[in-house]
């Protein structure tokens, strides 16, 4: 018996030795261990990386490098990977000091030490050593394997409070969004003196000002020999959808690019580098938007359904950084499927006056048939408790960054797909939208903590005209428009001909509709739509039973 145990113990000391040779000990720790990693359906499933990810894995391993860089796009498991390589050190070498870092200057466990521990918690491998004790996770921030006398322990991003440590591994997440990279080099500079000291980092890209762009540059250069980038990225959208790792669903990246901004998208799923600063509406996207058509509302809608909305933008009077208070009108249409705006007014209001701003507001509301305002917060209480007492309604909003989004990429989309029209005479808003510029930063208030795009005009420029104009496209977000709509349908007619009528869920027109106000009403309104020009138009029964809405009563004879 004691032979047996001796011998099954040195086939388990001589499994984990095979374990430590490079890339394929740790491909067959892999195979052996099958750590259990979060998994894209829910719950946990043996970790299994694409040909691609294998790839970079077995280059980065087997480089002899002290310095590896996993800058992989959303999603495609890169801190995934660094956790797995960080658990598999663990488990196979000793005295090994791990650091993790955390992107808060207030956080020590993030994203990146979770991972770890929730690896060693599902794997049954690991999850029998916790139960045995032989290996402690405390809530504090620590893992410990005494036996090899291992430790990882979660660290704020704080320079000062690295200093000094003595690392084997120090692991960094997302460093294209930290303001500086004095922690990173505090870290660094830890493991220097580690004969298998490692330095892991997996971030996407950002911009070329960012601290990871530098290490790109060196890597691009060839200037350190012990650095390896492993660097993932995309031409475009289609580019993505064929190559992304399985768990990616090409029409996920589809709606993504549709909800972002192109270089948000660019960055975050493409994994492209951008510039610091990146124009919204470029010259050819801007072009779409100039559009000749009468300022008055029948002559756009042609008889289709529309709202109307508004938006401020106000300043202090007298700014000192010569901002104005501009009010702006735009109506929301049908045609076809799609939503498409007008601008029906741009104006900026003297003195940032709430009396200027109450007589712009009041004229839409006389000669557009104003359904509803949004206001942005700053420096408009006044003007809100105003609105309160109008026939409109009206929204306060308060310009976050999570707003502000939401507001920027509805009308990029709308301008980019030539749904924004936008009048010759209301040349300042032009200029202005011509020189917004965008830029990603990492927004604790955005989106969840992510990062997200920030709007602002050029230097020297202004854009109180766009943001108006923002605001009140995004104050008809909430509305569904039916294409043609006939405001009740009264049938008067007599006979079983009536249950036939198509205006009564029926597929014929009776001889009584030669002289129905509802069916006159109908051909008007089929009228318009034939004027639009479609060059495939509907018949009038097709036009009736697809297009037209009855939003009022429905009357039938007793």
């Amino acid at each position: 018996m004691h032979k047996e145990k001796k011998s099954s113990t040195a086939k388990a000391v001589s499994k984990v030795t095979s374990w430590r040779n490079g890339s394929a000990g740790f491909f067959q720790w892999l195979e052996d261990v099958k750590p259990l990693v979060p998994s894209s359906k829910g719950g946990f499933e043996v970790y299994a990386p694409g040909p691609l990810e294998r790839a970079e894995i077995e280059k980065a391993i087997d480089g002899d490098y002290r310095t590896i860089v996993f800058c992989w796009p959303r999603r495609h498991g890169k801190t995934l990977v660094t956790a797995l390589i960080i658990v598999w050190r663990f488990l196979t070498r000793k005295t090994q000091t791990i650091g993790i870092i955390a992107n808060s200057e207030k956080q020590i466990v993030d994203t990146a030490f979770k991972t770890v521990a929730s690896i060693l918690r599902k794997t049954p491998y690991t999850a029998d050593l916790i139960k045995s004790g032989s290996i402690i996770i405390a809530d504090t921030g620590t893992i410990q394997y005494p036996a090899l006398d291992n430790i990882i322990k979660g660290y704020s991003n704080n320079p000062a409070a690295l200093y000094g440590k003595k690392l084997t591994i120090a692991q960094v997440s997302e460093l294209h969004a930290a303001a500086n990279d004095a922690s990173y080099q505090v870290v660094a500079s830890s493991t220097i003196d580690t004969e298998d000291g490692l330095v892991l980092i997996d971030s996407t890209v950002g911009p070329r000002s960012s601290p990871l762009f530098a290490l790109y540059s060196i890597a691009e250069r060839g200037d350190d020999e012990t650095l390896f980038f492993s660097h993932i990225q995309y031409q475009d959208l289609k580019d993505a959808m064929d190559n992304a790792p399985h768990w990616i669903k090409p029409s996920a990246l589809k709606s993504r690019a549709a909800q972002m901004l192109p270089a948000e998208f660019a960055q975050q799923h493409l994994n492209q580098w951008t510039s610091g600063q990146s124009s919204l509406f470029p010259p050819e996207v801007l072009d779409k938007c100039r559009d000749k058509y009468r300022l008055d509302i029948p002559s756009i809608v042609g008889g289709a359904a529309y709202i109307v909305g508004a938006g401020l933008d106000r300043a202090y009077g007298f700014s000192v950084h010569g901002d104005n208070t501009v009010t702006t009108c735009v109506i929301k249409t049908l045609q076809g499927e799609d939503d498409h705006y007008y601008v029906l007014a741009s104006d900026k209001i003297s003195f940032s006056s709430a009396a200027g701003i109450r007589k712009a507001f009041t004229r839409y509301r006389k000669e557009f048939n104003l359904t509803r305002a949004v206001i942005e917060s700053y420096n408009s209480q006044d003007i809100a408790a105003w609105c309160g007492d109008q026939p409109f309604d009206h929204e306060v909003v308060h310009a976050t960054a999570d707003k502000q989004a939401n507001a920027f990429v509805a009308l990029y989309n709308a301008a980019a797909e030539g749904r924004l029209h936008i009048h010759p005479s209301f040349e300042k808003l032009l200029s202005e939208m011509g020189t917004l510029e965008y830029r990603i930063v990492n927004a604790s208030t955005g989106r969840n903590g992510q990062q997200a795009p920030r709007f602002e005009a050029a230097k020297g420029c202004h854009d109180d005209h766009v943001y108006s104009l923002a605001w009140a496209v995004y104050s008809l977000r909430e509305f569904e428009l039916n294409p043609y709509e006939i405001n009740g349908i009264h049938c008067h007619g007599s006979g079983p001909a009536i249950r036939l009528c198509l205006l009564n869920d029926g597929e014929m027109i009776p001889p009584c509709a030669e002289t129905c106000r509802s069916m006159l009403t109908a051909h008007n309104l089929y009228k318009s739509y034939l004027a639009r020009g479609s060059l495939t138009p509907l018949s009038f029964d097709e036009f009736v039973q697809t297009k037209l809405k009855n939003i009022g009563a429905h009357t039938l004879p007793r």
